[in-house]
């Protein structure tokens, strides 16, 4: 594909393997490599489609009933009563997508004759999207099998697998972002959707930042600077509406990485959850200006819809959620994923962005407090907070290392509403009990952080054990 040999591409097109590349024949020219990775991206992009919102975002008790009631999954994860058989318990989709990576990882370094170059591509992203996927296992359920031997029979050894320390895990995360360093600098994927050197960097901040900050690794801190400072580009971010439009250009610098949906080829399955439905919105309002055509089953509260509209200069709060209020009606819709509507029908189309050039300079000023340089933090902090409110210097007094660490947080839950970032930005800064109301009071509980792994897993390796606080 054009978009794996570095030129320009605006989404992922026929991501599918080859199906005639049989057990029998794979693993024997660089287009079967090539085929093998596509694959991966599209298990992927699946993964995430649902599960990012369900463990980046639904625990934060943000989120509340919009006008479809009644899905009772949807209400224990914001209510923090998961149970080992909730939405997004499962594990295995991910374990999947790293058996996919494993056999390339595996076999592509045995291909005869493949270039350097493509080869380098191939593998430097294998090892991105497992360290990746290790990453989000390590966060949401901590201990978990640590595989790097793919599945290939039914009869080898190994296919039971116990948990390990989560402290194993994040050693893999680290192995592989170490690993696919040198060979992506040799040859990097099409920025935003493909393995780049800025979206590895990103990946390894945020790794790093982790680390250092739940983790309390001391020399972490340093190694999330060097990796932060090695994300180039562009310096002006766009008109934030433009980074969630369906019709934006990929290539736009804002952009380091993102998960795509394009029509007729793969669109979200979970962005409806977002808008309302035909039969919740009077005719009058129809697309005018509320978007129609998702099932209406979510959306922020009033507490977190008046924490986004705190500022009336903000400009991103109609963009993370907008209201109508008629005299019949109020209508509340999250606005970053509306796609498009044809004909009658509404094309979640919006691809999801994984990481933003705002989110490069909010790491440098989580960072810089952290460091006690508030200087630099302070300049980074307005790099975001000019855009937002279109004040410059909007954060100019004398602030406490506590003060800062609160505004950056707060800035951050502002930026990346759903997104996919929150809860995990809440752990990161040790405010899950401060703000998630579900919460308050539940400090001893054991791995309430955590979530359970889901009973099915556990009925079919019993060398599984379950999380400890879910027993």
């Amino acid at each position: 594909m054009a978009c794996l040999s570095g030129t320009g591409c605006d989404s992922w097109l026929n991501l599918t393997p080859e199906s005639s590349l049989t057990a029998n024949s794979m693993w024997q020219s660089e287009a079967d490599a090539t085929a093998a990775l596509n694959g991966a991206f599209a298990r992927f992009r699946t993964i995430y489609d649902k599960n990012l919102f369900l463990w980046g975002d639904m625990r934060t008790g943000f989120y509340g009933n919009n006008y479809a009631n009644g899905y009772v999954n949807y209400g224990m994860l914001w209510d923090n009563q998961v149970t080992p058989t909730t939405q997004g318990t499962d594990w295995s989709s991910l374990y999947n997508n790293i058996n996919d990576l494993n056999l390339i990882l595996k076999y592509v370094p045995g291909i005869p004759n493949m270039s350097k170059s493509g080869m380098d591509n191939v593998l430097g992203s294998a090892y991105f999207l497992r360290a990746f996927n290790y990453f989000f296992i390590a966060k949401v359920w901590g201990d978990a099998p640590v595989v790097t031997v793919p599945t290939e029979s039914d009869t080898q050894e190994g296919l039971y697998p116990s948990r390990d320390p989560v402290e194993t895990v994040l050693a893999r995360v680290e192995a592989d972002l170490t690993a696919a360093e040198p060979l992506l600098e040799s040859s990097p994927g099409a920025a935003p959707f493909y393995a780049s050197l800025n979206a590895l960097y990103m990946l390894e901040t945020d790794f790093y930042l982790w680390m250092y900050k739940v983790q309390g690794v001391e020399e972490a801190l340093s190694k999330a600077k060097a990796a932060i400072d090695k994300v180039t580009g562009g310096t002006n971010m766009t008109v934030y509406s433009k980074a969630f439009d369906a019709e934006t250009d990929d290539s736009c610098r804002e952009i380091l990485f993102s998960i795509p949906f394009v029509q007729d080829e793969k669109v979200s399955s979970f962005a409806g959850n977002f808008l309302l439905s035909l039969a919740d919105v009077s005719a009058d309002y129809q697309n005018n200006p509320v978007p129609i055509g998702g099932g209406g089953w979510m959306t922020f509260t009033d507490e977190h819809y008046a924490f986004l509209h705190s500022d009336p200069r903000d400009t991103r709060a109609d963009i993370n959620v907008q209201e109508l209020v008629t005299e019949q009606e109020t209508y509340r819709w999250i606005n970053k994923y509306v796609g498009h509507y044809l004909n009658g029908t509404r094309v979640f189309d919006t691809d999801y962005r994984i990481y933003r050039w705002a989110e490069a300079n909010l790491f440098r000023a989580e960072i810089a407090v952290e460091q006690d340089d508030f200087t630099t933090a302070l300049s980074e902090l307005n790099k975001v907070a000019k855009r937002a409110y279109g004040v410059s210097k909007f954060y100019n007094g004398t602030y406490t290392k506590d003060e800062l660490r609160k505004i950056i947080l707060e800035e951050r839950l502002k930026e990346f509403a759903t997104e996919g970032k929150a809860w995990f930005d809440l752990i990161r800064f040790g405010k899950s009990f401060e703000y998630i109301p579900s919460l308050k009071g539940r400090e001893d509980e054991q791995d309430i952080l955590l979530w359970p792994v889901n009973q099915t897993t556990i009925n079919k390796n019993t060398n599984i054990e379950q999380t400890e606080g879910y027993k």
